[in-house]
C-alpha cells in the first residue's frame, strides 16, 4: 500500500509550492527493462563464482598430478642410470684384467714357443670370477692359448663381427649374448699391440650372464606387480631379467631399443609411443618404459611397468561420482542464487518504479520504507532527493547569478592577461630602444677608441716616419724599431676592435670554437676555471642562427664576468635529436630569479635579450638561480634538418677534450 503524502508524520515546515513540470523535451522517459534482468545476472554471477574456483582447483590438481608423474619418471630414469653405471663398473674391471693379459703377452706373441702365452692366459682365468673361459687369438683369428681347455672351445665363432671390429678399430669391445659351444655367453675382447703399436692379436674372455648376478641388481628396479627390469644388447636379446623365463628371448620394441643402444641415448616413454614408427603391434594395456644405456658395452637397462600402476594420473576415474558431486554442487548453487536474486530484486523493483515516478515529475508521494539494509538506505536517500529537487529549482537562479559573477571574474582575468601582454610588448619595445641605444653606445665607444688610441698611435707613427726620414737625410741611422713597435701596437688595437665587433673565429672555425675562444678570453683571463663540454656537431648551422647562438652565450658569459663573482664555470653545448642545447652554469653568488622578474623599472636587459633571441629562433631560455647557489642558464633551440648544411663547423677535432678546463 502506497503511503500518502507524509501521512502520520509530525508537522513539517511549510514546503514551497511545487515548480511547474519540466518541459517534455527535458523529461526522462523510463528505460525499458534489460533483456538479461538483474535476477538472471545474479544467477550467472553466483554460478560463475562457484564454478570458477572448481575449475581452478581442478586445473591445479591436474597440474600437480602431472608434476607427480614427471617426478616418478625422473626417479625411474635415475635408478636405471645407476644400474647401468654399476654394470659399466663390473664390465670395465673385466676389460682391465684382459688389458693386463694383452700387455703381458705382447712381447712374446709371435714366437714358436707358446708356453708363456698359455701360462699368462691360465693366470688371467684364475683372476676372473664366474668366467667360462679366457683365450688368446692372433691376427688371423687362430686360437693360440685357452683356459680352461677341453673339447669345446670358448673362442668366438667365425661369423662374430665384433672380432673384426676390434682388429679394425683397435678398441675394446663386448658382444651381445651369443650362442656358442658352451651355451649362451658374452665375449669380452681387447686388442694386443706390438711394440710398434700394431694389432697382432686379441685377448678375450667369455662369461655366462646368468652367473654374474645381473638379475639381482635388476630386482632393485622392479616396482609393483606388473613391473620388471631387463638388461638387453643391441639386437634386442634379453641378457638378464627379473623374469627368468624372458632371458634369451628378444624383447618387444627391439628395433627402437636397438637404435637407443647404438646412439647411447636414454629415454622414458610409453611403450606404445614408437609402435606406429617401428611397426610393432601395440600391447594392451599400455606400459611405461624407461631405458638407460651402458657406456662400456652395447647394452642397455630397460624398466617396464603398466602405466595404470606406475603413474598416479593413470587408471579408471569414477566419472559417475564426479558427475553426481558436480550436479549436487550446481543444485546448491542454484538454490542460493534464487534466494539471493529474490531478496535483492524485489525491493529493487519497488525502487525502480519510484525512481521512474520522480523522473516523471511526481514529487508529492513519499517512498515506502524498504528496511534497514542497503536497499532501504537507498530508498530513504531517494526520498531525500525528492525533497531536495524542490529546492533545486530555487538554487538554479542562485547558480545563474554565480555564473554571471564568474563570467565577470573571467573577463577581469582576461583583461589582466591583456594588460600583461601589453606590458610585455612595452618591455619588448624598451628592449628594442635599449638595443638601439647599445648600438649607439658601441659606436661611440669605437669612435672614442679610434680617436684616443688608434688615431694617436697613427700620429705617433707618422711622426716617427718623419723623424726617420730626417735622420736618413742627415746621414744618420733612423730609429725604425720604435716606429715598428708603434705600428704593431696600432695593428693589435685595430684587431681587438674588430674582434669585439665580430670574432673571426665564428666565421673561420665555427660556433663551438668561437664559444670556447670567448669563454677563455672573457672568463679565463679573470682567473675563473672554465670547462667546455661540447657534443658532436657534424653539420654547419645557418649563419644567422650561429650568430644568435653565439650572442646568447656571449651575453650569459658577460653576465658571469660582471656580476657572478664565480670561480668555476661549466659550458655545455650539444645537438641532440635536432634540438640545440646550451647549458651554462657557474658557482657564483647567484640571485633571486623571481624577484628580478617581478622588479619594475630596473629590468635585467641581458637575461631578457637571451630570452628574446631564443624565442626568435623558435626555442626557449630558462634561468635557475638562488642566492649563494650559483646560476644556470638553459637554452633549447629546435634545429630542423632542412635548415642545416654540411660544413667543417664542428668535427671531432673541434669538439675535443670533453671536460677540458681553462
Amino acid at each position: 500500500m502506497r503511503p500518502g503524502p507524509e501521512a502520520g508524520a509530525p508537522p513539517a515546515p511549510p514546503v514551497p509550492p511545487a515548480p511547474p513540470p519540466a518541459p517534455a523535451a527535458y523529461r526522462t522517459a523510463p528505460h525499458p527493462a534489460m533483456p538479461g534482468g538483474i535476477r538472471r545476472r545474479v544467477y550467472l554471477l553466483m554460478a560463475t563464482g562457484i564454478a570458477v574456483p572448481l575449475v581452478i582447483m581442478g586445473a591445479t590438481g591436474i597440474h600437480w598430478a602431472r608434476n607427480l608423474d614427471d617426478r616418478v619418471v625422473a626417479g625411474r630414469m635415475s635408478a636405471a642410470a645407476m644400474a647401468a653405471t654399476h654394470f659399466d663398473g663390473v664390465l670395465t674391471e673385466d676389460l682391465e684384467v684382459l688389458q693386463r693379459l694383452a700387455s703381458g703377452v705382447a712381447q712374446t706373441m709371435g714366437n714358436a714357443d707358446l708356453e708363456e702365452e698359455r701360462r699368462v692366459v691360465a693366470d688371467a682365468y684364475h683372476q676372473f670370477r664366474h668366467r667360462e673361459g679366457v683365450y688368446l687369438l692372433d691376427a688371423e683369428r687362430n686360437v693360440l692359448a685357452e683356459a680352461p681347455g677341453g673339447p669345446r672351445s670358448a673362442a668366438p665363432a667365425d661369423d662374430l663381427t665384433v672380432v673384426d671390429e676390434v682388429l679394425r678399430t683397435g678398441l675394446p669391445r663386448l658382444s651381445g649374448a651369443e650362442q656358442g659351444a658352451r651355451g649362451r655367453v658374452v665375449h669380452e675382447l681387447v686388442p694386443v699391440r706390438s711394440w710398434q703399436n700394431q694389432i697382432i692379436g686379441i685377448a678375450g674372455g667369455t662369461f655366462d650372464p646368468s652367473r654374474r648376478g645381473f638379475d639381482r641388481v635388476l630386482q632393485h628396479l622392479r616396482r609393483g606387480e606388473s613391473g620388471f627390469a631387463e638388461l638387453i644388447d643391441a639386437g634386442g636379446t634379453i641378457i638378464a631379467s627379473t623374469v627368468p623365463a624372458r632371458v634369451g628371448r628378444r624383447t618387444e620394441c627391439r628395433a627402437h631399443l636397438g637404435e637407443l643402444v647404438k646412439d647411447k641415448r636414454a629415454q622414458a616413454a610409453r611403450c606404445d609411443g614408437c609402435h606406429g614408427e617401428w611397426g610393432v603391434k601395440a600391447a594392451a594395456p599400455a606400459e611405461l618404459m624407461v631405458f638407460a644405456p651402458l657406456a662400456a658395452a652395447p647394452w642397455g637397462v630397460v624398466v617396464r611397468q603398466r602405466t595404470a600402476e606406475a603413474l598416479p594420473t593413470e587408471g579408471d576415474v569414477p566419472w559417475w561420482l564426479v558427475a553426481a558431486g558436480l550436479a549436487a554442487h550446481l543444485g546448491i548453487a542454484a538454490a542460493f542464487a534464487w534466494g539471493a536474486a529474490r531478496s535483492v530484486t524485489r525491493p529493487i523493483g519497488v525502487l525502480t518504479g519510484e525512481a521512474e515516478r520522480i523522473a516523471g515529475g511526481e514529487l508529492d508521494w513519499s517512498i515506502p520504507d524498504l528496511g534497514t539494509d542497503e536497499v532501504g538506505r537507498l530508498g530513504r536517500s531517494l526520498d531525500r532527493m525528492r525533497l531536495a529537487l524542490r529546492r533545486l529549482l530555487d538554487d538554479v537562479a542562485r547558480v545563474n547569478a554565480e555564473l554571471e559573477q564568474r563570467v565577470e571574474e573571467r573577463t577581469h582575468a582576461l583583461n589582466e592577461a591583456y594588460a600583461q601582454l601589453a606590458a610585455r610588448e612595452e618591455a619588448r619595445a624598451q628592449l628594442l630602444r635599449k638595443l638601439i641605444s647599445a648600438q649607439e653606445d658601441e659606436r661611440k665607444r669605437i669612435a672614442r677608441e679610434l680617436h684616443d688610441e688608434t688615431s694617436q698611435s697613427l700620429a705617433v707613427l707618422a711622426m716617427g716616419l718623419e723623424a726617420a726620414q730626417d735622420a736618413m737625410r742627415g746621414g744618420k741611422a733612423p730609429r725604425l724599431e720604435e716606429v715598428k713597435a708603434v705600428a704593431v701596437r696600432t695593428l693589435e688595437d685595430v684587431h681587438r676592435i674588430i674582434l669585439d665587433l665580430r670574432p673571426s673565429v665564428l666565421d673561420d672555425l665555427g660556433l663551438l670554437s668561437a664559444i670556447r675562444w670567448y669563454a677563455e678570453r672573457q672568463l679565463g683571463t679573470r682567473g675563473m676555471s672554465v670547462r667546455c663540454e661540447f657534443g658532436e656537431l657534424d653539420r654547419r648551422l645557418p649563419p644567422e642562427m650561429e650568430t644568435a647562438l653565439f650572442r646568447i652565450c656571449q651575453e650569459a658569459m658577460s653576465n658571469i664576468a660582471r656580476h657572478a663573482q664565480a670561480t668555476a664555470v661549466l659550458v655545455e653545448v650539444a645537438l641532440e635529436d635536432d634540438v640545440f642545447r646550451i647549458d651554462i652554469e657557474d658557482d657564483g653568488r647567484g640571485f633571486d630569479a623571481e624577484a628580478v622578474a617581478r622588479r619594475e623599472g630596473r629590468r635585467s636587459w641581458g637575461l631578457m635579450g637571451i630570452r628574446e633571441r631564443a624565442e626568435i629562433l623558435g626555442g626557449s631560455a630558462t634561468v635557475e638561480s638562488a642566492p649563494g647557489k650559483g646560476t644556470r642558464v638553459e637554452v633549447r633551440i629546435p634545429v630542423p634538418r632542412a635548415t642545416t648544411e654540411p660544413g667543417p663547423a664542428a668535427t671531432g677535432a673541434e669538439a675535443d677534450a670533453e671536460g677540458r678546463g681553462t
